[in-house]
């Protein structure tokens, strides 16, 4: 049967291949509505049918014979009261020569009660079943029985209740033996009856089962039906949409495959029929434009040399081919120097002209069987094979080729008549085999040319692993900053200032991170990190925010109430338009004291705009806050600047303190600053204080407050306040 059915051909309608395709769903989905609609229908229709028929059978004919059951149980019950009454009796005493017996008079006034109730019983339901239709032959025994009915009620049951009541035996006897004959007779016409009604009953039931029958085949005939037309439904879809979608992809992979001959059937004038016929088009096109086609693929447009695609797929053949042979290759990456601004100052025409000439010169310093690769802008790769099978060897030959290219890019080249004298940095790494992958030995060679550039451009730099992994050590380090926050890793060291009297002004903050597997990481190491990535900024803000807690936790001691405390501000976040408003915010929610803030700032930071630090310095001195310049002897630029700058304190480098005893040069410096900070009303202090004699020669010099290793390093907040109140007490 499965073989019969695969070697079916279901033959669309050929009107519908000239439909479109939307026109075409839409019709079949309307047919299909359309057939649910008549299933649905007809269902609904054959269940109201069947439905009808069971309602005929119950309320139509159960319920008369129901009436008629009743009718018949009360009537036999008026029979077997007056039975029992007669026999609830007693022996009167003996008068003369008779004995009187005498009916117990609750019994007998409970049975004419209930046998009137149900005399009025029968009589409604009488009523009820003569008040509807009868057949003729449902009448005639309806009147017969009537007949019956008013004799038995009449003659022996209303007289009955009247003896019972009146409690005379004899007299109810008499009546119930009536009752009985009347009973029989009235009997048969209501059994023949009841049995009519009950078989016209089971003929209308029989009639709904002939009806529910009749409907579930017609159900069963209607879902074969449907089947079939949603089977035809399927097929047709399946013939005038799929198997030409089937055919276009078929088509398609020949045509990629590079099969330009395939014939192409065109039947109908459809959607699918437009697309074959562009394609067709296209066909005839693609077999002029194949060389052109493949150009764009594996080739530069402007210098024609491979792209990155063709010299990746070369590339993983040559260390197939070194895996074989055991020959070293090498890859090159060169950059040429300073390229962009030739685009910005003499235009783009120009640097593609120097493109197209370095291209050609660096060809002209390899073997045919080596690459060159331009991947974009001015970046190439040379790939070199067939190298020596000793690495040492194989790096001579491809410093000497490194060499040469660089040589021939310096050459001077005239460029729109003008000459031009150029440079590169190139990165050279060697591979054996498949010892790494292709995007591993382009990341090396990268590394390599920005070792070279960073060593002074126009230079050529071997691959170090240890640098690459002084990159990824970083990297990892700068994935892991961004955690450090959260993860609640960076802490508040504190070092302590001092005056000349040994009398504490208050601390540095200095920012640590706790890192869970390096340790204790120091900020010249993950700063340039946050600034670098943007998360300078609310590192920065929290920073600030926990020394302003910390100096209102102060304010509740009067040990430490006068406590200072500077906190270093990043260029970065100093910059940013909102720092001012920071600042405030963070000084509003702790309440602090904005006098015992001290915000320090590099030279750097500080003349990076100097109109708008001067603007952001003044605001927030009016709130409070202080200032002090860092690190201040270090730059060249800011005595020019230094009148204008609202600061507050001047910092004495470490590095003009660390030699200030030996070096005559270093101690000038710092009593001229110290001179000049007086001049101007500025107060000085100085970092890097170590030894006694350093603190000496800077009291002498007239510098009266200190901070550094000679009273303490940085440290955690509870070793630094036990560090405080030994001071304080001392």
């Amino acid at each position: 049967m499965f073989k019969q059915l695969e070697n079916f051909h279901f033959h669309v309608p050929r009107f519908l291949l000239n439909v479109n395709i939307g026109v075409r769903l839409l019709t079949l989905m309307g047919l299909a509505a359309s057939v649910a609609l008549l299933l649905a229908a007809a269902g609904i229709l054959g269940l109201a049918a069947s439905k009808e028929s069971l309602r005929s059978v119950y309320e139509d004919r159960m319920l008369p014979t129901q009436q008629l059951s009743h009718i018949a149980n009360l009537m036999l019950t008026n029979r077997m009261l007056l039975q029992a009454s007669l026999t609830e009796v007693s022996i009167a005493a003996p008068t003369g020569q008779h004995t009187t017996l005498v009916m117990n008079k609750l019994v007998a006034s409970t049975a004419a009660d209930a046998i009137e109730k149900n005399i009025d019983a029968i009589s409604a339901l009488w009523l009820t079943f003569t008040s509807a239709a009868l057949t003729p032959t449902e009448r005639i025994l309806a009147n017969r029985f009537s007949a019956n009915r008013r004799a038995f009620v009449d003659e022996a049951l209303r007289p009955a209740v009247a003896s019972l009541r009146a409690g005379d035996y004899l007299e109810t006897k008499m009546l119930a033996s009536k009752a009985h004959a009347l009973y029989d007779q009235a009997g048969p016409a209501l059994q023949a009856l009841n049995q009519l009604q009950f078989t016209t009953a089971q003929e209308a039931y029989a009639f709904g089962v002939r009806r529910y029958e009749t409907t579930r085949l017609v159900a069963l005939s209607a879902l074969g039906v449907a089947i079939l037309i949603m089977t035809w439904l399927g097929l047709t879809l399946t013939t005038s949409i799929v198997n030409p979608l089937k055919q276009v992809i078929a088509i398609f992979k020949q045509i990629s495959s590079g099969r330009y001959d395939t014939a192409i059937a065109i039947e109908g004038r459809d959607e699918i029929s437009k697309v074959m016929r562009a394609l067709q088009e296209m066909q005839t096109k693609l077999g002029v434009n194949e060389e052109a086609i493949h150009q764009l693929a594996f080739y530069d447009p402007l210098t024609k040399l491979p792209n990155r695609r063709l010299l990746r797929d070369r590339l993983q053949r040559a260390m197939s081919v070194s895996t074989r042979n055991q020959l070293y290759g090498a890859v090159l990456m060169i950059d040429l120097d300073n390229f962009k601004s030739i685009n910005d100052t003499r235009g783009h025409d120009v640097g593609d002209a120097l493109l197209v000439e370095i291209a050609g010169r660096i060809q002209s310093c390899i073997r045919q069987a080596d690459t060159v690769a331009r991947l974009g802008g001015d970046e190439f790769v040379v790939m070199l094979v067939d190298l020596s099978p000793n690495e040492a060897q194989a790096e001579l030959q491809a410093m000497i080729i490194g060499k040469k290219i660089l040589t021939a890019i310096s050459q001077p080249c005239m460029l729109e008549n003008q000459p031009h004298h150029g440079a590169a940095s190139v990165g050279l790494c060697l591979f054996l085999g498949q010892n790494a992958t292709i995007d591993d030995l382009l990341k090396r060679a990268d590394i390599s040319m920005y070792q070279a550039k960073s060593s002074g451009r126009n230079a050529l730099r071997f691959y170090d692993p240890k640098i690459q992994a002084s990159i990824e050590s970083r990297i990892a380090l700068e994935v892991e900053l961004r955690d450090a926050l959260p993860n609640k890793q960076l802490k508040l060291y504190y070092q302590i200032q001092m005056d000349n009297t040994l009398g504490i002004l208050g601390a540095e903050v200095l920012l640590r991170w706790e890192h869970p597997q390096h340790g204790l990481v120091l900020p010249d190491q993950f700063i340039p990190m946050a600034e670098e990535s943007g998360l300078i900024m609310p590192i920065g803000e929290w920073v600030l925010q926990k020394a302003c807690e910390q100096l209102m936790e102060w304010s509740t001691n009067p040990a430490t109430e006068r406590f200072l405390l500077s906190v270093n501000v990043s260029g970065h976040q100093f910059r940013q338009p909102d720092f001012v408003a920071m600042v405030s915010r963070v000084l509003t929610q702790t309440g602090v004291n904005p006098a015992r803030l001290k915000l320090e700032l590099t030279e750097s930071v500080v003349l990076h705009n100097i109109n708008d630090t001067i603007d952001k310095m003044k605001t927030l001195n009016r709130q409070g806050v202080h200032f002090s310049m860092d690190d201040f002897g270090t730059g060249y630029s800011s005595l020019a600047h230094l009148t204008n700058l609202p600061i507050q304190q001047l910092k004495i480098d470490r590095s003009f303190v660390r030699n200030i005893v030996t070096n005559h040069n270093d101690a000038v410096i710092v009593q001229t600053i110290i001179g000049m900070a007086g001049n101007l009303g500025v107060a000085v202090i100085a970092e890097g204080v170590e030894t006694e004699e350093q603190r000496a020669c800077l009291e002498q010099f007239g510098c009266p407050t200190y901070q550094g290793y000679l009273y303490g390093k940085p440290m955690p907040l509870s070793e630094f306040e036990v560090l405080a109140m030994q001071a304080i007490t001392a």
